[in-house]
């Protein structure tokens, strides 16, 4: 198992490598997070058709955005400020879901299930580490929690709260954020031990190929040094 002795040149080599990893699996995320925004038009005319209309207008504006985010990250500012933009990546879904959620039924509204599909799928797909995933993992909570908020709020002579609803809802999203965080965190330890074990085999490998050079030369000097020897003895002679 590789040592986890985290010096400044192993941790130096790891940050770029995740770098180019991690700014590939950010276009990949826009990818999806677009087309699964749009097909979740289908949801809306089942669901709610009185919002249909509406809620595409959210969903195409959500996409343009991840377009051009898709578009933005592999641009000299997108790869200097990538850890910005796998923060605010999540946040466009999450945030339109909310509004959809504020839309609906609030603490009620069936569409709590998008947010906690944003938190797993970026999690599986974006390469954080624990505090950007636990970032994530709150300003999902804390949009989600603002919608039911806002729509209790306007339609609370209206819609009472339902506690059990909003419980079942709320208990299964903070659930899978956890989950999301946890196996974040482990997937970065596995992923910085490998990686550590490829940077000392490299190392090892550029230090026997010295050793191995280094060998040639003294060889070859040697070679001389007995080739002169020889010849100094048969000038005389």
């Amino acid at each position: 198992m590789a040592k986890e002795t985290h010096h400044p040149e192993l941790e130096a080599a790891f940050s770029t490598h995740e770098r180019s990893v991690r700014i590939h699996n950010y276009r990949v995320a826009c990818i999806l997070a677009l087309v699964f925004m749009l097909a979740g038009f289908s949801l809306d005319l089942l669901v709610y058709p009185q919002h249909v209309l509406e809620f595409f207008i959210l969903r195409l504006s959500c996409s343009a955005l991840l377009l051009l985010m898709w578009s933005l990250v592999t641009t000299p500012l997108g790869e200097r400020y990538y850890r910005q933009l796998g923060l605010i990546m999540p946040a466009l879904p999450s945030l339109v879901i909310s509004v959809m959620i504020f839309r609906t039924e609030g603490p009620a509204s069936p569409y709590y299930a998008g947010i906690s599909l944003v938190l797993l799928g970026a999690g599986l797909v974006l390469r954080w580490n624990l505090f950007e995933s636990v970032v994530v993992f709150a300003e999902a909570l804390l949009l989600y929690l603002a919608a039911c908020a806002t729509y209790q709020w306007i339609y609370s002579g209206v819609a009472p709260l339902n506690f059990r609803i909003f419980f079942n809802n709320f208990y299964f999203l903070f659930v899978t954020g956890v989950f999301a965080v946890i196996g974040t965190y482990f997937y970065n330890r596995l992923r910085f031990r490998e990686f550590a074990l490829r940077f000392e085999l490299d190392q090892n490998k550029r230090e026997l190929e010295e050793s191995n050079q280094k060998l040639k030369e003294l060889d070859q000097i040697k070679g001389r040094f007995f080739a002169n020897i020889s010849h100094e003895l048969r000038t005389p002679l």
